[in-house]
């Protein structure tokens, strides 16, 4: 019966994903369609979209379990995610917008970059959308992960098929009805996300006798935010790690496409606002439940249940509801998985299509349907690519969010923004940027231990700052950039208050 019920709600809310895809797609002609929409987001479509496209899995799965284990000092990383999402939308929205337009209504990041600097090679924009798609193939693998993960709570589907599942579930509307289809679906996943942590918030603190008291001996910092859960106080290294989550906003490419796909200037104030609204409420709840799961756990005598941290939200999703209710707040999770997995497959099937340079050749010499249709192939081929490395990294859906995120904010963070601000910014400060961003955050990744934890940092933190002083410095040591460069330039930001030299 209970299986019955997860079929059931799970159906319904497919159902709508493929209602709102199809009548998307009624509207998609070219490829401006089918990357941006044809600029046509409202500012409540772009706020919902950019918010949910940053949670994914990791908010619904990795961020309850931080907390169950470590206390409430694993707010901070949500808080700077926060903030870094608030700063984006003040800092870069308003100019990427207005750039992308007059730059002859440029569709990606990897070309905003080569008109930007002027790079006649193509060699820029070859770099960056190879490093944009590395990046999202592992982001994607978290979420077909955390998909997984859930329907193996849900149907005892083994992981692997479990990974596959969820690939052919996310790539169906996607494929069906390209960037305002995602929006649109974004939207009604991020209500669903809120309602659902909102409900089992609620419910958790409501029905237990002692929610916020340390449940063992052993934690005695456990509820305050300048102390680790053994009582051990934060370090600097802890600090400088929390931060690495807002630098990743700077460079996070599908946050990035919101923003120039805004119907209108004017609305970007109203979104920042309201995308911040939503992500605060949302990465609250989370850590609530976090928080108070131990402590509800243990007194329905359940704490057995949890043999893996990060399925402590579908664990109490299922001891406390109905099933059908659990239906409801399970598909939370899928929302969260889709609202991500879908903005980084359309990005990467766009970049790989636009921006890479044979596939951009051949995309080229097809008619603007066709072309469509070639990035709904490679979306396939890059979900593809998706599927082995989720089975290939099975361990931690924190641990390939953590490189994905990062990697996109040291890499294209610090490049995006002197971009937008700095007129005497090059074509060689960028290379060596892009560069030095993607490497050392590759390598901090993929290392452990040293002094401190500094290893475990989150590897945003030393590839922005690296890769930010290395662009300013190959910059003043190179030639000035050309002149049609810097006149584009002071063309887009004559009505921001004026060029910086």
């Amino acid at each position: 019966m209970s299986n019955a019920w997860l079929v059931a709600v799970f159906s319904v809310y497919f159902s709508l994903l493929i209602v709102i895809a199809v009548l998307g797609a009624r509207r998609m002609k070219d490829m401006s369609e089918y990357v941006l929409g044809g600029r046509r987001l409202s500012s409540f479509t772009a706020a919902l979209s950019s918010g949910s496209s940053t949670t994914s899995a990791w908010t619904m799965l990795v961020l309850p379990a931080l907390a169950y284990i470590g206390g409430l000092v694993e707010l901070w990383v949500p808080a700077a995610a926060a903030i870094g999402l608030w700063l984006s939308w003040t800092l870069i929205a308003r100019r990427l917008r207005r750039y992308t337009i007059e730059a002859g209504d440029v569709l990606t990041i990897p070309e905003f970059f080569e008109v930007r600097f002027g790079d006649k090679t193509g060699a820029l924009r070859a770099l960056t959308a190879a490093i944009t798609i590395l990046f999202v193939v592992f982001y994607v693998s978290s979420g077909l992960l955390g998909g997984a993960k859930l329907l193996d709570t849900m149907f005892g589907i083994e992981t692997n098929t479990g990974i596959f599942v969820t690939f052919v579930t996310v790539a169906s509307y996607t494929l069906i009805g390209g960037f305002l289809a995602v929006s649109r679906t974004d939207v009604f996943q991020a209500l669903l996300m809120v309602v659902s942590l909102l409900v089992i918030a609620a419910v958790l603190v409501g029905t237990t006798g002692s929610p916020f008291v340390d449940t063992a001996d052993e934690a005695h910092g456990f509820f305050n935010p300048l102390t680790t859960g053994d009582g051990s106080p934060i370090t600097v290294v802890f600090v400088l790690s929390a931060a690495g989550w807002a630098f990743g906003a700077f460079g996070a490419q599908r946050i990035l496409q919101r923003f120039m796909a805004v119907e209108r200037e004017d609305h970007i104030t109203r979104s920042r606002n309201l995308s911040f609204v939503w992500i605060v409420a949302v990465y609250a709840l989370a850590l609530t439940i976090g928080l108070v799961a131990h402590s509800a756990l243990a007194e329905e005598g359940m704490l057995h249940e949890v043999t893996d941290s990060e399925r402590i939200y579908l664990v109490v999703s299922e001891v406390f509801f109905h099933p059908a209710v659990t239906g409801l707040l399970l598909t939370a999770v899928i929302a969260a998985v889709m609202s991500t997995a879908d903005s980084q497959l359309l990005l990467a099937s766009a970049v790989a299509t636009d921006d890479m340079p044979l596939l951009k050749r051949l995309a080229y010499a097809l008619s603007e349907n066709r072309r469509v249709w070639l990035g709904r192939l490679l979306l396939i081929v890059i979900g593809g690519i998706g599927i082995v490395v989720a089975i290939a990294f099975p361990e931690s859906i924190g641990d390939l969010v953590a490189y994905a995120w990062g990697g996109m904010g040291a890499a294209f963070g610090p490049v995006t923004i002197l971009a937008l601000f700095w007129r005497r910014f090059n074509v060689q400060g960028a290379f060596a940027s892009i560069l030095v961003g993607t490497v050392v955050a590759s390598l901090w990744a993929f290392s452990d231990g040293g002094p401190s934890g500094m290893w475990d940092m989150q590897p945003a933190t030393p590839g922005f700052i690296l890769a930010t002083v290395v662009a300013v410095v190959v910059t003043l040591l190179t030639p000035p950039p050309p002149r049609e460069v810097v006149d584009l330039f002071d063309k887009v930001n004559t009505a921001q208050g004026g060029p910086s030299s």
